[in-house]
């Protein structure tokens, strides 16, 4: 249990303004070993999540060029700040502590998280419409229509060694659910049409990204790919969850900062350096193999600092 006055000292530091110049330096302190400036950043991450998205893309490229050692610090723009309510606190709280216990599924957590969204301000909603349809690597997402569900079979008719083979085999193998949550259950069809397009490509596309982008299936690739899908379309959802994660980390002092820290900076710079996969057309590449896919696009796989399994490994040490 984080201590109450340690609580709200974070909430304080996480409803102030954030400003790209002083980011790059806590990056680069935080790389350097400094805890309080790894607070620093996760109380900024929060911020860009929950009461300013607006600031997200600022605050991201000032934490990863200050982290991997980048010139480089944008202006944070103006916008309206959202303030957090005490129930969004509560909330997050309660989150952090019942993460501690240590019996929250992947599903679970994702739900928890996404729930966050719930006790923020009423008017986050259409500023992320916004900023969703005018993000750079989103390809228009306003003007699409979302698209039909993927089924197995489809997937499975397809010839052995091609990419949709190898999805079909990732699915079946690990037994995960096709589009990750059910559309309908989260009520995508229910949030303004970029939004609405962008939740629903990005749930049925984040297993094929795995393999697209070369993610492993891990705890540590989750977050990995979490910065991905940030820095590519601005996810609301994948903000949250660094948020969360950076925050847990940071608040309890532990020793895998570093690892999470430089793995999302990392990715975040992949994210921005690859080609736009939401502009690419997945389904019209089932056929082929997933080098020719990645020959074709221009992709090429991710390789972070460290092992894709680290922390699997780590834990089976204990």
């Amino acid at each position: 249990m984080i201590p109450v006055d340690q609580q709200r000292t974070f909430e304080a530091r996480a409803g102030r303004w954030p400003d790209a110049s002083a980011i790059h330096a806590s990056a680069q302190a935080a790389r350097d070993g400094d805890a309080d400036s790894v607070i620093a950043l996760a109380a900024a991450l929060v911020h860009c999540a929950f009461a300013a998205p607006e600031t997200a893309l600022a605050v991201y490229a000032a934490f990863r060029n200050g982290w991997l050692g980048h010139a480089g610090t944008p202006s944070t723009p103006d916008a309206k700040l959202a303030p957090l309510s005490p129930s969004f606190w509560s909330a997050f709280w309660q989150l952090q502590e019942d993460r501690d216990k240590g019996d929250m599924d992947a599903l679970t957590i994702t739900a928890r998280v996404a729930g966050l969204g719930a006790f923020t301000d009423p008017t986050l909603r259409a500023r992320a419409e916004a900023l969703a349809a005018n993000h750079p690597k989103a390809a228009q997402p306003a003007s699409r229509l979302p698209p039909p569900r993927l089924t197995l079979d489809e997937l499975a008719r397809q010839p052995e060694g091609s990419l949709a083979r190898d999805f079909w085999r990732q699915i079946v193998d690990n037994k995960f659910d096709l589009e990750v949550l059910d559309r309908e259950a989260m009520n995508l069809s229910a949030l303004p049409p970029a939004l609405c397009y962008l939740n629903t490509r990005i749930l049925q596309m984040h297993d094929i990204w795995h393999l697209a982008g070369g993610f492993r299936t891990t705890a540590l690739h989750e977050i990995a790919i979490s910065a991905f899908q940030q820095a590519q379309f601005g996810h609301g959802y994948s903000a949250m969850f660094l948020a969360v994660v950076v925050s847990s980390v940071a608040l309890r002092g532990g020793d895998g900062a570093p690892v999470i820290l430089q793995t999302i900076a990392e990715a975040s710079q992949y994210g921005w350096d690859s080609p736009s996969f939401m502009a690419i057309r997945w389904e019209a590449e089932w056929h082929q193999p997933l080098r020719d896919v990645r020959a074709r696009h221009g992709i090429v796989a991710f390789e972070g600092s460290y092992p894709p399994d680290l922390f699997e490994q780590t834990q089976a040490l204990t």
